[in-house]
């Protein structure tokens, strides 16, 4: 049979009320049989590792062209991520909501051909105008692909296991982060940008015939007609669920700061590490190596249902020291390392974040409630973007800049962390159980759709 049944089978993945409320580390072990000899979850795993490589090795790319190629100052550094978020914000939405009433697998192939358009548009760049569009291409195409991933994992994998899938399709995702940028570094030092965009492009169109082993999972139940009212639908889950509600907080924390970071992080490398444009590449290659090693770790850890919230805000707190490292001390070696801890505090984001929207999301909602995250995720990035564009930071500004943003994380990780345990001590019995069919509500948890 390929894959497993979307059911847990009785007595597998739930959490009974008496369950003592502990506030010990999860559990770590390896990775169920059940998971690893689920096919359908492999292929996408396997499909979304071989296009990462080419996502990965395409943004230092264009990143470092805008900046040593084109002399692009912070403000249009800002500009050029503000092109990614805006059509982000506007189209995520509605494929969250579509995702929902259509076919996961089929948005996430119209997503990623999206992005083999935008590699060409890079290529072919001749001023900074081109690298924008090429951008605001990619943001079309992420608006596809976030929402119709986390929908389709929670299609193919049990509740029971959702925390240990998504690290494992996390690894995937950030082992593309070390070997596409560093891949592409080598090859813009030894062949230029063009002949390693290139090499990104065919990559990518190899993680075509993966996705289309996946089989065509859609959510059960009636599909009514797609209403305007559907894309506030996702909200409302998120703002009534108590784990959702503080998860928006931490993620806009995370992504205030770590927008500014990606829109600075090229003028401090050229103008106080001073190294040139594949520098950038070695030190995204770093950020991958520390977020894969965080994703495997994620991967292999038992019991995390329940525990997404306590584990994303040690993330955070992970990411804000390494981002004060990475600045503070204005050493390539220094970054390479600041910029490990920063990958791994990431991956402590992503995989349970998207395991806890999976678990409380009713099944007919995850597309739209996923697209909450990633709209939330893109303004608080396009308000930071827009902010450093209006400011016009000067060069000598970057290096404190960022080091307050690594506080900034880091303390909202923290604080995070902390609410957490008081969250969970206050809800006590009524805490959500870790399983169940999809429908059970908790009396945690609002009702269904």
């Amino acid at each position: 049979m390929d894959g497993i049944e979307s059911r847990p089978r009785r007595g597998e993945g739930t959490l009974p009320e008496t369950t003592p409320l502990d506030h010990t580390a999860p559990e770590v072990g390896a990775l169920p049989l059940r998971l690893v000899r689920n096919r359908p979850f492999i292929f996408l795993v396997l499909g979304e590792g071989t296009a990462g490589l080419a996502f990965w090795a395409y943004l230092p790319l264009t990143f470092s062209e805008a900046s040593f190629r084109f002399h692009a100052s912070p403000r249009q550094m800002a500009f050029l991520l503000a092109s990614y978020s805006l059509p982000f914000i506007l189209f995520n939405p509605l494929q969250g909501a579509v995702v929902d009433r259509w076919s996961p697998k089929w948005l996430n192939v119209c997503g990623y051909v999206a992005l083999m358009i935008a590699i060409p548009l890079a290529m072919a760049a001749t001023s900074l105008p081109w690298l924008y569009g090429s951008v605001f291409m990619i943001g079309v195409a992420d608006a596809a692909i976030q929402p119709s991933r986390s929908a389709l994992t929670g299609l193919l994998v049990p509740r029971h296991l959702l925390v240990q899938a998504n690290g494992v399709l996390w690894a995937a995702i950030h082992l593309a982060l070390v070997i596409g940028p560093l891949g592409g570094g080598l090859l813009q030092r030894a062949y230029g940008n063009e002949t390693a965009l290139a090499v990104a492009l065919g990559v990518g169109a190899c993680s075509l015939p993966f996705f289309l082993l996946v089989p065509d999972r859609r959510p059960t139940g009636a599909r009514p007609t797609m209403a305007v009212r559907d894309l506030g639908q996702g909200f409302q889950t998120a703002i009534r669920e108590r784990e959702l509600r503080l998860l928006i907080g931490l993620a806009a924390a995370l992504f205030l700061a770590i927008t500014s970071f990606w829109a600075l992080e090229p003028v401090f490398v050229r103008h106080t590490l001073h190294r040139g444009g594949d520098a950038l590449s070695f030190l995204w290659a770093a950020h991958g190596l520390g977020a894969f090693l965080g994703a495997v770790a994620v991967s292999r850890i038992r019991a995390g249902a329940r525990r997404e919230l306590l584990m994303v805000g040690a993330g955070l707190a992970a990411l804000g020291a390494g981002e004060i490292a990475y600045a503070g001390a204005g050493m390539y070696g220094v970054a390479l390392v600041g910029a490990v801890f920063m990958g791994t505090g990431l991956s402590f984001y992503f995989a349970p974040a998207m395991a806890l929207i999976q678990r409380v999301a009713p099944e007919r909602q995850r597309g739209r409630v996923t697209s909450v995250f990633g709209v939330l995720q893109e303004t608080v990035g396009l308000t930071a973007s827009l902010t450093v564009a209006l400011v016009g930071l000067a060069v000598v500004t970057v290096r404190p800049a960022l080091v307050g943003g690594g506080i900034f994380v880091a303390v909202a990780g923290l604080v995070g962390m902390r609410a957490f345990v008081r969250l969970r001590r206050r809800m006590g019995p009524a805490w959500p159980d870790a399983g169940g069919d999809g429908d059970r509500r908790s009396p945690a948890r609002g009702g269904g759709e």
